[in-house]
């Protein structure tokens, strides 16, 4: 029996939300890692661990990475079903040293989000998801954190979502203007049956956004491809790696050709660089 509910609890952490979830055997205990230590240890961003009330009290717990210089761009990084927000800390600091602040949060129910100020319980059904209410608010108070951190834009914050996350992120953004810029790992069209996202890309206009999946994970290359085509914008990117799983799971994909590379963290500063408008200096352009 106790062999039985260790399997149960390991397939429940597989799970990504959706039918076009692809996390494979190979993915499935990497989903809370550690980051990799690929950033020297004298060079790694010192985060600062924060705690973010949400509009029905819950306590959103997040790693900010603070700007150093004024008018810095910022992001919002949110993490896939049933992980963590530890899953960014290496594209965190590598973003923070590049000149961003940067705040990554665990969702309402996963890592330490999963209490509320009155000291009662957050959980969430792992396989009916959460009120997109709520989930919006979230992102919301997240937000507005960040756009009143010192050294931070307002106007040059961006948002990044993997899986469900992809999701709030795309519709938090499309009902929110003053947001810059997105990027969208592992979309779904319509994650848990209550994240529609066809209306929310169409709503963001022509705003820049970088989505992204992998062939391996089918489902969401599919849906990637179809977010593309309805959102009729022409500064939308679209990335659709060979392989990679799904989400943050990507990050850890290999550049054939050179196995120090990682494409997908290329990939994103690349385009956060050219959209929140970052000198190759790593001085945020006024």
């Amino acid at each position: 029996m106790r062999f039985i509910a260790i399997i149960a609890l390991a397939a429940a952490f597989a799970a990504c939300g959706s039918p076009a979830a692809n996390d494979t055997p190979k993915n499935s205990n990497a989903a809370n890692a550690a980051p990799s230590p690929s950033i020297a240890p004298e060079f790694r961003a010192k985060a600062e661990t924060v705690t973010i009330d949400s509009s029905d009290g819950v306590k959103l717990v997040g790693s900010l990475y603070k700007a150093q210089r004024p008018n810095s761009p910022a992001l919002l990084l949110l993490h896939q079903w049933t992980a963590n927000r530890h899953t960014y800390d290496e594209f965190a600091e590598r973003m923070n040293l590049h000149g961003y602040a940067v705040l990554s949060i665990d969702g309402r129910g996963f890592g330490e989000s999963v209490k509320k100020a009155d000291g009662s319980d957050v959980k969430v059904d792992l396989n009916k998801g959460a009120d997109p209410k709520a989930l919006l608010s979230d992102v919301n108070a997240a937000v507005e954190f960040l756009s009143h951190q010192a050294n931070v834009d307002p106007k040059k914050i961006g948002l990044v979502g993997a899986s469900y996350g992809s999701s709030i992120a795309i519709m938090y953004a499309g009902d929110h203007p003053d947001i810059a810029a997105v990027v969208l790992l592992s979309p779904g069209l319509d994650y848990f049956d209550n994240l529609p996202t066809e209306p929310a890309i169409k709503k963001y206009g022509s705003r820049p956004i970088l989505l992204v999946a992998a062939e391996d994970d089918k489902d969401s290359a599919a849906d990637t491809r179809k977010l593309k085509e309805v959102s009729g914008n022409a500064n939308a990117e679209m990335m659709i790696y060979a392989e990679g799983g799904h989400g943050t799971f990507i990050f850890a994909h290999k550049d054939a050709d050179n196995n120090a590379a990682k494409p997908l963290a290329d990939l994103m500063q690349k385009f956060l660089d050219k959209s929140l408008k970052v000198s190759e200096t790593g001085d945020a352009d006024k």
